[in-house]
């Protein structure tokens, strides 16, 4: 939801679309671009209910940069996507053709799909790294949806990768320091000096 409100109100900007954006549409490829959303509803919930106090901090912390960065992005760097002719009447070229029209074609670097799915496969992998080839495979799988179905290029997802890179790093400093005192505090024999 990150792209309604930004797409359908901007206008001008500049098509970030390199020499090598040759990727056919394929409308198939929309079932994980949608996907995404259920995916992202999940994790979420998992890490309302199921990250201790400390987790939970990071993320959120992270998703505050991330999501500033993203939505700055787009107000003061617009950038867009041309509009490409679908041809078939099947549900997935249906589907991505109501992405293409109500949601608008603006929004496009960095990609919200890529920046989103890379933050939660960050900490998904940090929290349960014996899944990471999960985690690699969910974000390849994204960052290609994006792409096949003509929504990005490839300088959005790759923006879209150092986004999510700069939250996940500001989410673990913002509680770096309460991670260390936690850490230290279980060792036996240490002591943290109180406040007071």
């Amino acid at each position: 939801m990150v792209y309604i409100p930004t797409s359908n109100r901007i206008a001008g900007g500049m098509e970030p679309k390199l020499s090598i954006d040759v990727f056919p549409i394929w409308p198939i490829w929309v079932f994980p671009y949608v996907l995404c959303y259920f995916l992202w509803l999940g994790s979420i919930a998992w890490i309302i209910f199921g990250v201790d106090d400390l987790q939970f901090r990071s993320f959120i912390a992270a998703c505050l940069l991330t999501f500033t960065l993203g939505a700055l992005t787009f107000i003061f760097f617009p950038t867009y996507v041309e509009k490409v002719s679908l041809e078939g009447n099947d549900i997935f070229t249906g589907l991505l053709y109501i992405i293409q029209e109500d949601w608008g074609r603006y929004a496009a670097l960095p990609s919200g799909h890529v920046y989103i799915t890379t933050l939660l496969a960050l900490f998904f992998g940090r929290w349960y790294p014996r899944f990471k080839f999960l985690w690699i495979a969910i974000i390849v799988i994204v960052s290609l949806s994006t792409l096949f179905t003509g929504q990005h290029y490839i300088l959005d997802v790759l923006g879209g990768y150092l986004v999510a890179l700069a939250g996940y790093y500001f989410g673990h400093w913002w509680t770096g320091g309460q991670g260390a005192r936690k850490w230290m505090s279980k060792r036996p024999g240490k002591r943290i000096p109180s406040s007071s």
